[in-house]
């Protein structure tokens, strides 16, 4: 995501270098750059002016520390300075103190309400609630039937009737809660575009149900549309932040990057994938540390403790402190890896991730999937010690996996970079991953 405005804002910056204070030129030249790269990713121009207004006031004059070169001044403020425009979110739900919390998610036809509606559901279940779901896009039968089908899918609960959209919600609250539901998502209908009789029926839920919050769903590739559509809802039925969808689809940035200053409303939560757990809070920090290249490992970690197999992580740890590595490891880090979401944007959350996400093959999907094709065509023998296999095991597994020799290469080329690896990670210890920190957080 964001990969156009990061590509450009990263490459601005290093070309900064020297000296002690920050010249008025290298302000000047680098502003420049970060408006263009702004402007190119369709961010409102008067939130661009602002935010260019606000870097230029704190680096005018600013004397650097020892511990500080002038790019990494920069970096510090226009990271800061992200932050506070992406909304310094970082709010999950806010839970009613007397259940049940109930959520209304309003937004335009296609951006997403649906799905989002089961992803918010999990969301929910994942911290603790018991949520179900009422489906209230009767205009649209098949919005119901969808419902159904994916909240069936994922075990929710799920309401929804016949009549009037406020009595089938008050019909629907009431059975979810006698059902032991603390957390009710409310999926209203949409429409192609706002009219008045899509607000009014959103006025009169809102003025018959104990709501808790009212969420926007908002589909980012729209950019600035998004934007317009934020203030719309906003003004007629008030809203309490925004969900943004196919957010690993938008490579500029410009709805997330103008939602705040330009609507007032913060970024609740992000859509990044398809799967129904590819629902993220917004932490605007760790936004902004990923459009400047500086990865996002706290939410990597997150996900991988939902994910990853507490078992399975024991075996992989045994495997790194021995310094040994099967075919079978390395299948398991493959199911590991994919587990967590796309190869990218599992990159993307690594520091100078992004680079190498460019540099991945156009399927990289693909590619996982084909290795491990070949590491299931070996037998249990060769699996342990892949040592065994040399030119008559090779043909023999590529014509089982449907691949080349050169493929089988490859993966044992890549096995034995990787048991070099942990031989190193089993001596020196995992520690020295951890080192480091934010460019502006390093001393001497």
């Amino acid at each position: 995501m964001f990969e156009s405005l990061s590509d450009r804002l990263t490459g601005a910056l290093k070309r900064l270098t020297g000296g002690g204070v920050l010249k008025p030129e290298d302000i000047d030249s680098t502003l420049r750059e970060v408006r263009l790269a702004l402007l190119e990713a369709d961010v409102n121009f008067k939130v661009v002016k602002q935010f260019q207004e606000r870097i230029r006031e704190r680096l005018t004059g600013a004397e650097l520390t020892q511990a500080l070169t002038p790019s990494q001044q920069v970096v510090k403020v226009v990271h800061d300075e992200l932050v506070q425009l992406l909304g310094a979110n970082e709010e999950g739900l806010r839970y009613a103190e007397q259940p049940p919390t109930v959520v209304l998610l309003c937004g335009l036809q296609g951006s997403g309400k649906t799905t989002t509606a089961v992803k918010l559901a999990l969301f929910g279940r994942r911290e603790g609630r018991k949520p179900a779901v009422v489906a209230l896009d009767l205009r649209r039968p098949a919005a119901v039937e969808q419902l159904r089908i994916l909240a069936e899918r994922e075990d929710v609960p799920f309401f929804s009737g016949q009549g009037g959209v406020g009595l089938i919600a008050r019909q629907a609250l009431a059975d979810a809660t006698a059902a032991g539901a603390d957390l009710v998502i409310l999926d209203t209908a949409g429409r192609l575009s706002i009219d008045q009789e899509l607000m009014d029926e959103l006025m009169e839920l809102g003025a018959g149900l104990p709501i808790t919050e009212k969420l926007l769903v908002a589909d980012a590739m729209t950019g600035q549309e998004a934007v317009n559509v934020a203030q719309a809802f906003s003004a007629a039925v008030g809203l309490d932040g925004v969900i943004l969808t196919k957010l690993d689809g938008d490579a500029r940035g410009g709805a997330a990057l103008s939602l705040k200053v330009a609507a007032g409303l913060s970024i609740r939560f992000a859509g990044i994938g398809e799967r129904p757990q590819d629902l993220e809070v917004f932490h605007a920090d760790r936004m902004a540390s990923r459009i400047l290249g500086m990865g996002d490992v706290l939410t990597l970690i997150e996900k991988a403790e939902r994910s990853v197999d507490q078992e399975q992580a024991k075996q992989m740890e045994r495997s790194i402190r021995s310094g040994q590595l099967t075919m079978d490891d390395l299948l398991l880090q493959f199911r590991q890896l994919r587990s967590l979401g796309s190869l990218e944007s599992v990159l993307g959350m690594l520091p100078g991730g992004g680079k190498l996400a460019g540099q991945l093959p156009e399927n990289p999907e693909q590619q996982i999937a084909k290795l491990e094709a070949i590491i299931q065509s070996m037998t249990p023998q060769e699996r342990a010690r892949p040592e065994l296999i040399d030119g008559s095991r090779k043909r023999r597994i590529a014509r089982g996996s449907g691949t080349q020799v050169t493929d089988i290469n490859q993966l044992l080329k890549a096995r034995d970079m990787q048991k070099q690896l942990f031989r190193q990670l089993g001596k020196g210890g995992l520690g020295a991953l951890t080192k480091g920190g934010l460019p502006w957080s390093r001393s001497g």
